[in-house]
């Protein structure tokens, strides 16, 4: 089986996120360690030009300043692709959540003697609200927004080749091949339930924040096609009156749509997705 790791635009996104995130942190710490020191002298610096006068107690913190991010900004890879994540903290305990994703693989296999090329394209927006229970372990429910996860191919069969159609053998006629193609889609919203360790706000002064989801999203049952053209034979024939067409013949069409049920009935565990991803990002 021969694969081949296509990245979408969202990998690009990614890659801009991943080289401004240093610059920006750590211009951000350089900022507020010059202003911590500036603080810290401002005493004794007083101090030093009045002499004669002794120098005021540096003005205590107000009780309950909170000096933790409001906002963080992140990357991640998992099961639903390659992207990039924003949470903005709405509670002392809870973060409401926003992200994408994408994801491209393709792959040639066969099958019952149909050779088939397929795509795999995943890509999708998801919202979550993350409430934290203990330290960094947190809940987060939410929905998939958007769910663009599809999968389209060719299928084909070399002439004079035999294949099986709902256990039915049949032979490519040589004037006319067998060729078509193959599609999944599903549902484009869905809800998600993750549970994950780590904060992409974090509390306190700390910028840096690397996390991980794990969970599911009950994203249905995909719906499979499987579309056929050309002539088939009664084998061990490829060509002569036992040839039928694909696009007319009611048995092989038959055929056609049992196999398409047996390959939706093999999709059906999808209809629960696993939703693993790890990330790490930088708060402001």
């Amino acid at each position: 089986m021969r694969k081949s790791l296509v990245l979408g635009p969202a990998v690009l996104l990614t890659s801009v996120l991943i080289s401004l995130f240093p610059t920006f942190c750590f211009a951000q710490e350089e900022v507020s360690s010059a202003r911590l020191d500036a603080v810290t002298l401002a005493p004794y610096a007083n101090a030093a030009a009045s002499p004669s006068l002794p120098a005021a107690p540096a003005a205590a913190p107000a009780r309950g300043t909170d000096s933790s991010r409001r906002i963080g900004v992140g990357v991640k890879v998992g099961t639903l692709g390659v992207g990039g994540e924003v949470a903005v903290r709405v509670l002392q305990r809870a973060n409401v959540r926003f992200g994408f994703s994408g994801l491209g693989l393709g792959y040639n296999f066969n099958h019952d003697g149909i050779d088939y090329g397929a795509r795999v394209r995943m890509e999708g927006a998801q919202a979550t609200f993350d409430y934290f229970l203990i330290g960094g372990f947190r809940i987060s429910p939410g929905a998939l927004l958007y769910n663009g996860t599809k999968i389209t191919g060719t299928a084909s069969v070399p002439s004079g080749s035999t294949f099986t159609l709902n256990s039915v053998t049949y032979e490519s006629s040589t004037a006319t091949p067998v060729a078509g193609s193959v599609g999944v889609t599903f549902r484009k919203v869905a809800p998600v339930l993750l549970f994950g360790l780590g904060n992409l706000v974090p509390r306190g002064r700390r910028r840096w924040s690397i996390s991980s989801d794990f969970g599911v999203a009950f994203s249905g049952s995909p719906n499979a096609a499987l579309n056929l053209t050309g002539l088939v034979c009664a084998p061990p024939n490829t060509s002569g009156p036992t040839c039928q067409n694909v696009a007319t013949n009611s048995i092989v069409q038959a055929n056609i749509a049992a196999e398409q049920s047996k390959l939706n009935s093999k999709l059906s565990f999808f209809k629960i997705y696993p939703v693993i991803s790890i990330g790490f990002g930088c708060a402001f």
